[in-house]
């Protein structure tokens, strides 16, 4: 658990912990510049399986992640937010799986939605399938980051790069889905807070810039090409400081996918910028993305427009849980 600020969300989650049904556990609390100390937490700050990494300063999410990750004895490291609540048997039950099934790297699991409140609201997305996780992955997150599990080697072979600010999970769990098998239990074992002052509401388009670069790179090495990270950081330096709207984002993004012959991914970025502004322009510059990839890959032109109307659930024919 990172966490960079002190709210009564993060008692919560951490109490959440210690209330697993499994007991032999290390909770590594990596505290990213806020100044809290294991006092602050109360009766939790006590827990002798409580590991305190206190910051300087708020070092970011990758790096926080990385303290902890580095920090971590445990054969499997569980990751959550700190204003999120697992649920007791989640624990017990992902490292069952991962017992039971050597050949799998991680596991996710589905999660409802709650409110400041802690109201349940609705249910977060999730994927099941280890081959909804590698196709998928090609587009956006296939569960929600906060339910995973992974095998710590697995993790450690693949740490969180710094300059993925707020989408470096997305850009770890495609590296690892490429070499691993990864998927998620059916069952509810955690409940995801949606509130204002969380970090993907508040770097909102940094997200999407982040999201969509590794998309690209991640095409690049699916395609048996080098991702040239270093290359496409550099190009897009002035925007990672600050980031254009989010519509401008998309547009650009299809027209490189197109560049670099991945049709597909371009027609998907073209969906993306509509759904985000349907100014004529925007529309005008979608549906020329469109012709542009069936001029492209003529074979796959039902592919195409099913991913332009309908998005990359039915393209592929994917069902969430």
């Amino acid at each position: 658990m990172v966490s960079h600020r002190d709210t009564p969300f993060v008692r919560l989650a951490v109490r959440s912990v210690w209330e697993q049904t499994m007991p032999d556990l290390e909770l590594i609390f990596v505290d990213n510049g806020s100044g809290m100390t294991p006092e602050t937490l109360g009766e939790s700050g006590r827990d002798p399986r409580l590991r305190w990494i206190p910051m300087e300063k708020n070092y970011g999410i990758p790096i926080g992640m990385n303290t902890a990750l580095n920090a971590a004895q445990g054969e499997f490291v569980a990751v959550l937010d700190f204003d999120d609540i697992a649920l007791p048997e989640r624990l017990e039950k992902q490292v069952a799986f991962l017992n039971a099934n050597p050949g799998v790297g991680g596991v996710f699991s589905v999660a409802n939605t709650i409110n400041d409140e802690g109201k349940i609201t609705g249910r977060e997305f999730t994927l099941l399938s280890e081959r909804d996780y590698h196709i998928f992955s090609a587009y956006d997150m296939p569960a929600m980051t906060p339910t995973l599990m992974m095998r710590r080697e697995i993790m450690l072979q693949h740490p969180y790069r710094e300059c993925f600010e707020v989408a470096c999970d997305y850009d770890q769990l495609c590296r690892v889905a490429e070499t691993h098998a990864i998927c998620a239990l059916p069952e509810v074992l955690l409940e995801y807070r949606r509130h204002q002052t969380q970090t993907t509401v508040q770097q909102r388009p940094t997200q999407v810039l982040n999201a969509c670069i590794v998309r690209l790179i991640t095409a690049r090495r699916r395609a048996g090409r080098d991702e040239d990270l270093s290359t496409i950081l550099g190009e897009f330096k002035s925007w990672i400081g600050s980031p254009p709207d989010i519509a401008t984002q998309y547009s650009c993004f299809a027209k490189l996918s197109l560049a670099e012959r991945f049709p597909l991914l371009a027609v998907y970025f073209a969906r993306k910028t509509l759904s985000d502004s349907l100014t004529p322009s925007h529309i005008a510059g979608a549906l020329r993305v469109l012709i542009a990839a069936w001029a492209q890959q003529p074979r796959q032109v039902i592919q195409l427009v099913r991913m332009f109307f309908t998005g990359p659930l039915r393209t592929h024919a994917l069902i969430p849980a």
